[in-house]
């Protein structure tokens, strides 16, 4: 077992693995796994309203950067993130790349440099994603911001990075309400993000 963000995880085995390991291990995995300094991690299985929400915030991003002077790709969460300073390897649930991505070691499934990270909470997750994981996303000299979207009411945060480890929190609440993506210039729609859910 291992402590994150206070909420014991239950490893894959209690052999700490290399980071080539972990990469094996995955291509033959059923279910997704992350990578914390050694350990293989299960992911928790996230049911449809999760992926649902996902699926549309990943489609509103494309739509919002469509067009722009500069160029976004917007992935989804088969896409792994290195972070090296801290060895680490997981997925999001929706990120932006400026330009172009680049590669770890040369693997076009394992990327470092997102400018936009997206996690959708779930009850088992959230303090995760509010917590831990947002503390290790914020060693990607790339990121300069951070959004999660609540799934069981229509609510969404963003902090985004004014300066060097100074982070700036911006709420919208409601299907009405839009939130700016400082980073990106665009806004993300709310009533988009929770289309077809209901609450």
């Amino acid at each position: 077992m291992v402590l994150i963000a206070g909420i014991l995880r239950k490893a894959r085995s209690n052999k700490l693995y290399t980071h080539e390991e972990y990469l094996r291990f995955e291509e033959k995995a059923p279910h997704k796994n992350q990578f914390y300094k050694g350990l293989i991690i299960p992911m928790a299985g996230a049911k449809i309203q999760h992926n649902q929400i996902a699926t549309n915030t990943t489609t509103a991003l494309q739509i919002a950067v469509r067009g722009l002077n500069q160029k976004y790709i917007v992935l989804n969460s088969d896409q792994k993130i290195r972070i090296d300073a801290e060895d680490t390897t997981v997925y999001a649930d929706a990120l932006v790349i400026c330009e172009k991505p680049k590669f770890w070691n040369s693997r076009e499934d394992i990327i470092v440099n997102p400018l936009v990270i997206v996690e959708v909470l779930s009850k088992s997750t959230q303090n995760y994603d509010r917590g831990e994981k947002f503390m290790l996303y914020q060693r990607l000299p790339s990121l300069q911001e951070y959004v999660v979207v609540e799934q069981h009411t229509p609510l969404v945060e963003s902090w985004y990075q004014i300066q060097e480890n100074t982070w700036q929190k911006t709420t919208a609440h409601g299907l009405e309400s839009s939130l700016a993506l400082r980073s990106l210039g665009v806004t993300l729609r709310l009533d988009e993000v929770y289309e077809h859910i209901v609450f």
